[in-house]
């Protein structure tokens, strides 16, 4: 049976990263794969690397995030076996264009082939080193959102009647949450019953210590703090509207699971949220404060536009982000790649 090693940081707290990550192991194990898991935050994982590497064969590596692999890639066995690198987004908006630009490329020029989620993070890379284009495999991330209970507006201390926004997001700088507190400052001056519920991670202790001082003046913004993914399903159904407010993207993951679930949304239109959606139809773009509010404005006001926007959105999401289509573009990269254990030699000659 082929066996493969997939490396990835972050398994172990809500993130996009983590639920890509499981989705994929779980999928392609389906397939038939036996694949070695190993998380990066783990405080043994180099232990298990090396554990892994020595008594185990692997025909492919699977790594994730380029600035997070970085810390993979040389090592001494997984040098010579093929690696795929699936790129998660901050990786390329961020790692790739800052003071860690140097391993996050020498990264991607390590590996066979490269997945963005998207043809914008593609030419990014390609921008930066225009060789890596012809590595490039465009896979979008899918949904695949566990059932939960509802968790009820009452629960949550909120009404029937108020008009509910989810913004699911781990709690850093280029999450921007603050565009949508601005934003909704602005319509809350009009409908009091509006409410922002807040749910991720708290990532940056600096801007999670920023954002609860704000979020201590505002009696309808909420954070929730970090819900388990198998628990999302409940929080999502509870809002009428999700947002995604972030300087860059990969592929907004929780926002896409809102809209799965019927949820108009309203995106700021940087790469990584371009191309999600049709503006107007599906939701609506954004590039400041006032536009979020007018967005926001125009969803409250009329229910039936919301539920019009919502349909659509799932039907999108259903579409071009199924789980089965991730999973054989997937399958056929590791069938493409994947060489016997037996041919390492050769190749090292």
């Amino acid at each position: 049976m082929d066996r493969i090693l997939m490396v990835t940081p972050y398994l172990h707290s809500q993130r996009g990263n983590s639920v890509t990550a499981t989705r994929l192991f779980t999928g392609l194990s389906r397939k038939g794969y036996t694949i070695d898991l190993i998380s990066m935050d783990e405080p043994d994982w180099e232990m298990k690397l090396d554990y892994c590497t020595d008594v185990n064969c692997y025909g492919l590596v699977h790594g994730f995030h380029a600035r997070q692999f970085s810390r993979v890639v040389n090592h001494p066995l997984i040098k010579k076996i093929p690696i795929l690198l699936t790129t998660t987004g901050t990786d390329i908006n961020c790692d790739l264009l800052g003071p860690q630009s140097k391993q996050t490329l020498e990264t991607m020029l390590l590996a066979s082939k490269i997945v963005v989620f998207n043809l914008h993070l593609g030419r990014q890379i390609t921008a930066i080193e225009p060789c890596l284009q012809s590595r490039q495999v465009v896979i979008p991330q899918a949904v695949e959102l566990p059932s939960a209970p509802l968790v009820t507006r009452q629960q949550l201390g909120l009404s029937c009647d108020d008009t509910v926004f989810v913004l699911p997001s781990g709690l850093r700088p280029v999450k921007n949450l603050d565009l949508a507190l601005d934003g909704l400052e602005i319509v809350y001056q009009k409908h009091p019953h509006l409410h922002l519920l807040i749910v991720g991670a708290a990532i940056d202790v600096e801007y999670t210590a920023h954002l609860k001082s704000r979020l201590s003046t505002l009696n309808w913004a909420h954070y929730l703090g970090e819900i388990p993914h198998q628990k999302m399903e409940g929080i999502l159904q509870t809002a009428d509207i999700v947002l995604n407010t972030s300087h860059a993207e990969g592929q907004p993951q929780g926002a896409l699971e809102a809209m799965y679930l019927g949820k108009p949304s309203v995106l700021t239109s940087v790469p990584g949220n371009l191309d999600i959606i049709m503006n107007g139809i599906h939701g609506y773009y954004i590039n400041s404060a006032e536009e979020l509010a007018a967005a926001a404005l125009q969803l409250i006001q009329s229910p039936s536009l919301r539920y019009a926007m919502g349909n659509q959105a799932r039907q999108l999401v259903k579409k071009k982000y199924a789980v089965e289509q991730e999973i054989n573009a997937y399958n056929q990269i590791y069938k493409a790649l994947y060489i016997q254990p037996s041919e390492y030699t050769t190749l090292s000659q």
